[in-house]
């Protein structure tokens, strides 16, 4: 009974398809390809270039925290010269409002760099000038905007751009982050910007917050800009903040200096190898005993230890099977 049920429930699905002139139809994924290229080590060049901008709030809730940042500017500085990391980088400082001129790095002849006499003191005494009177409406993203667009020579050929937000309260900008990331990608490519923030905010472990609203970074403006530049956040209420700024500084030299293969065709992850004279080598994030790691956003492979392969003309092999074929679009 069972069974002539099933063929009368086949038979009449079939007549339907058929009087109605409908087709049945199956989406089957297209076929993987494999990638099997080699490349040589030594035309892998970290670039030592970084521009660093800080928007830093100047509101009336921030005198403890800029001071913060003022007692902890050298500990962020030597990770740019530990362990032979000779970054040549440039800063510039910012408020969060929008009508305050830049306080550091913007103005012709009157450059920050690794090459200024006395820099650390130079950002510090920029620091100490923005004050407490800022408008009560804080913005990262305009002040940000503007800068480049008023003075678009901070940005250096080649450079990469870091970008370094402190505040405890919320982006209050009108453009969307698409719109806000949309305009900083006419001055530089968004594959060679990332994004740090310092918050204070109820998901990074800080309690109330007086003098403004309490917030989570998580579905935030600047929770999304953080993601979409594959940056990093530290909690602003902590009493290690000279510590998260060590580990930021030596997360912005890790990023900036590490050799980097970028990839022509988007990998399945779960199947990509590098391997080194016909051997697999070990991946995994600084600290894990690996010796690269896989950076979604920039479709790249990083390399943060290279002394896997200690000769001077060495090269490694690159396999993988790519996402559907799927050309990077870049």
């Amino acid at each position: 009974m069972k069974c002539s049920i099933l063929k009368v429930l086949v038979l009449a699905l079939f007549a339907t398809s058929c009087n109605e002139g409908g087709y049945l139809y199956q989406n089957l994924p297209r076929p993987s390809k494999h990638s099997d290229v080699s490349h040589k080590l030594k035309q892998l060049q970290g670039n030592t270039l970084v521009d660093i901008l800080w928007v830093i709030d100047n509101s009336g809730s921030m005198m403890p925290h800029q001071q913060n940042v003022i007692r902890n500017t050298q500990i962020f500085m030597n990770q740019f010269v530990q362990g032979g990391n000779l970054l040549n980088w440039k800063m510039g400082l910012l408020s969060t409002d929008p009508s305050d001129d830049p306080f550091v790095g913007f103005r012709p002849g009157a450059d920050l760099t690794s090459q200024t006499p006395d820099s650390t003191l130079v950002f510090q005494r920029a620091v100490s000038k923005l004050g407490t009177n800022g408008s009560a409406s804080e913005e990262g993203f305009e002040p940000m905007l503007q800068a480049l667009q008023r003075q678009p020579d901070f940005l250096r050929a080649r450079s990469n751009l870091a970008i370094i937000f402190v505040t405890d309260a919320q982006e209050q900008g009108r453009e969307s982050v698409g719109q806000v990331l949309n305009e900083l990608a006419r001055f530089k490519p968004l594959t060679e910007v990332v994004s740090y923030g310092i918050f204070w905010t109820g998901d990074l472990g800080c309690g109330n917050n007086s003098g403004e609203d309490d917030w989570d970074l998580k579905g935030s403006r600047y929770g999304e800009f953080i993601t979409r530049t594959r940056g990093k956040s530290y909690a602003l209420c902590t009493n290690n903040f000279g510590a998260n700024l060590a580990d930021m500084g030596k997360d912005l030299v890790s990023r900036i200096t590490s050799p980097k293969l970028f990839l022509d065709t988007v990998p399945r992850s779960s199947t990509l190898q590098v391997l080194y004279r016909d051997k697999p080598v070990k991946a995994g994030l600084p600290g894990s005993g690996g010796y690269w790691y896989f950076d979604q956003g920039l479709n790249a492979i990083v390399f943060h230890d290279m002394s896997f392969a200690p000769g001077e003309d060495e090269s490694v092999r690159v396999v993988y099977e790519e996402d559907n074929g799927q050309d990077l679009a870049r």
